[in-house]
């Protein structure tokens, strides 16, 4: 890579940064999955940047992270997770939302929590996220609602208290 290539890359690492880690955090459910996406992602870009046309890096390298979140979402289907700490919070209230935002994120299947962090983390129109992943619009409306929907019945669940009984 030429060396002025390599300083917009640098440049473009340093930028984005905590925006990529925090993408990657809301996709995977926890920080060392999420740095590692970064991490491969990233590699990725860097390998590809001559090739990348000027004002294109962020949506290469938010594909770049979705095609590879996806492909390990395909490869862990077997593997069972266990229980890990949860990352702190500021205070008690943006703690319990954020845990309760990612244990919901974290159950949805991949496909529909890949589409409602874009569309909402992300802010991505639908059209955006068809070309981001190479599904069509119908499929990602229809993964938005899904996701929403399911989403919202969760929330609407009433919290198990005691031994799991209804008050």
């Amino acid at each position: 890579m030429r060396r002025r290539d390599e300083a917009a890359f640098r440049s473009f690492v340093e930028e984005r940064q905590t925006m990529l880690r925090r993408r990657a955090y809301l996709l995977c459910g926890n920080w060392a999955d999420g740095d590692e996406l970064v991490q491969e992602a990233l590699a990725r870009v860097y390998v590809a940047w001559p090739r990348i046309g000027t004002g294109a890096e962020t949506a290469y390298t938010r594909r770049t992270m979705m095609n590879l979140y996806l492909n390990d979402q395909r490869k862990r289907r077997r593997e069972v997770l266990t229980d890990e700490a949860p990352e702190p919070a500021t205070t008690d209230h943006d703690r319990e939302l954020a845990m309760t935002l990612t244990e919901l994120l974290r159950d949805l299947p991949e496909k529909q929590r890949a589409v409602l962090v874009l569309r909402f983390w992300e802010d991505l129109t639908v059209p955006q996220i068809a070309e981001c992943t190479g599904v069509a619009e119908g499929t990602i409306k229809s993964q938005i609602s899904r996701g929403l929907a399911v989403l919202r019945d969760r929330l609407a669940e009433p919290p198990l208290t005691g031994a799991g009984a209804f008050p």
